[in-house]
């Protein structure tokens, strides 16, 4: 199993406009299966991804930011509430968002790392890979409509 995954796009919109689908919980929800995240994206804020059900909200992907320079890269952790896994740091993987705007148009670059080291490791991988196939393309389909 490898350690990482690493997805490359280019979005036809400005660097900003990606950043806005990344950040914006209603742009979120477009494109990572209905769940949102509300967060201010600064280094140590939480980064709870939650849907809601039956007028409950229920975090199923919580995490932190680890680094944040808007409309260039972000950084946090994730860790899938409520798998059964044990909540340590050991459990968390990493995904880094880098952009770069070239000609009106952004390369967005997704890496995730640390599946190696965490509990359901291969498992997680597998699911992410997969995950990657929905998401990636509504991603940049939310980021081309603005």
């Amino acid at each position: 199993m490898e350690n990482t995954i690493v997805l490359n796009t280019t979005i036809s919109a400005d660097k900003d406009q990606v950043w806005n689908a990344l950040t914006n919980p209603d742009k979120i929800e477009k494109y990572m299966f209905g769940s949102r995240c509300n967060s201010d994206w600064k280094p140590g804020s939480k980064t709870n991804f939650y849907i809601t059900q039956d007028e409950e909200e229920i975090t199923i992907v919580k995490g932190e930011v680890i680094r944040s320079e808007p409309g260039k890269l972000l950084e946090h952790t994730l860790f899938p509430a409520g798998s059964g896994i044990e909540d340590t740091l050991e459990n968390y993987i990493v995904i880094l968002y880098e952009l770069e705007e070239n000609d009106g148009e952004t390369e967005l670059t997704i890496t995730q790392k640390g599946f190696k080291y965490v509990e359901n490791g291969l498992q997680r991988y597998i699911d992410t890979q997969k995950g990657w196939k929905v998401a990636l393309p509504k991603l940049k389909e939310t980021a081309e409509k603005g």
